[in-house]
Parts: structure tokens; sequence; C-alpha cells
């Protein structure tokens, strides 16, 4: 069993400044193969049981939903809001405020620019071949003064963060983040005033998944 938390989003506050990069959902592992990294054994189940699936959805100016499998013993929280308004952590953190002049959101479990992420894989079962969940997303950026961000890394394009490169409306010279890859991908920051979401979650079982409808 394998679930990713849905993004962070991203909430401008014009008496804040720019905001940077919501973080990724985190990740949920339980397998009973102790090969790469988990969070506990298989889930037991029986036959004919019926069993409750949350797949986590992106909330727009908000931490992402979670996902969960049967009951909260076995959950993935959702990302964090974007710092300013939230701290960015997640899975893999958002491009922080703390952003250096060239920077990227985090990838597999690291922060970047102050944030955190979980410290841990997020690909797919947390094996080393599985396919990278939940990057961070990348913060507005200054870039009439030569900067530039850019989000985190992962191997899946549904579930991705919102976000986009436009330039602001309301602080000259200045860009929108885009969002990070899915599933879980934290919002892009946005200095225009908008509120972005982040991607929606996963569940996987093996041969199986789950998303958001």
């Amino acid at each position: 069993m394998f679930l990713v938390g849905a993004g962070g989003g991203c909430s401008y506050n014009s008496g804040l400044g720019t905001p940077g990069g919501g973080g990724g959902g985190y990740t949920k592992t339980y397998k009973k193969d102790t090969a790469g990294y988990r969070d506990g054994n298989a889930i037991t189940v029986t036959p004919g049981q019926t069993i409750e699936i949350i797949v986590g959805a992106g909330v727009r100016g908000a931490n992402g939903g979670y996902s969960q499998f049967m009951s909260s013993l076995y959950r993935a929280e959702g990302g964090h809001l974007s710092q300013w308004n939230g701290d960015g952590n997640g899975g893999s953190g958002g491009v922080g405020v703390g952003r250096s002049t060239h920077s990227v959101g985090g990838s597999d479990g690291t922060g970047s620019g102050g944030t955190s992420g979980q410290g841990h894989t997020t690909r797919d079962f947390g094996e080393s071949n599985g396919k990278r969940n939940a990057a961070g997303g990348a913060s507005s950026y200054n870039k009439s003064g030569g900067e530039t961000s850019q989000p985190g890394t992962s191997d899946y394009t549904e579930g991705s963060g919102e976000g986009s490169n436009e330039s602001s409306s309301l602080a000259s010279g200045w860009s929108a983040g885009l969002g990070g890859g899915g599933y879980g991908g934290g919002a892009g920051g946005n200095a225009s005033g908008k509120s972005t979401k982040g991607g929606d979650g996963t569940v996987l079982i093996r041969g199986k998944r789950y998303k958001k409808i």
C-alpha cells in the first residue's frame, strides 16, 4: 500500500509580500517487503471486507487534503500551504522565502529555501526503481532582478500543483512560479493576488491505482 497526500496550496497576502511554493504531499508506505523504505508492515484485510479509501484533494489557498486507507492509522497528510501564510513543508518542500537567486523546489523528500521535506524517498512503495511523487512548488520570483525559481522534479505529470509563469500584476518585474510534479505536487507561488491549489494525491495498491475523480 502506498499513499500520497495532496500538495499544499498558495495564498497571496499583500501585507507579507510575494509567496513561496507549496509543499508536496507526504507519502506513506505499508508493505511486507523490507527492501527500500516503509512506514509499517503490510495491512491485513479479510475477504468481503468493506474498506473506505480517501484520495486527498488539492485546495486553493490551503493545506492539501490527506489520503487514507481504511482508517486514520494508514494516512498520508497533505503538503503545507506556501511560506508567508504557512511553512511550505511537505513530502518535498516548496521553494521557501529563504531561497537563493536560482532556486529549485524539493524533490524526493528534500526541502528548499528554508522549507523541509519528509526526509525519505517519495518514490512509489519506497523503492529505488519507483517513480517520484510530490515535488515542491516554485516560489514567485524577481525575474527582472535576475532571479529564477523552478519546481521540484517528479516522474508524474498527473496530480501536479497549479502554477504559471505569468508576470505579476501587483509587483513590477515579478513572476509567478510553476507547481511541482505529481502526484501531490505543491502549488506554485503567485504574485498577482491569486490563490493556487496543490495537486491531488493518490492511493496505490500493487497493480491498482486510486485517484481523485
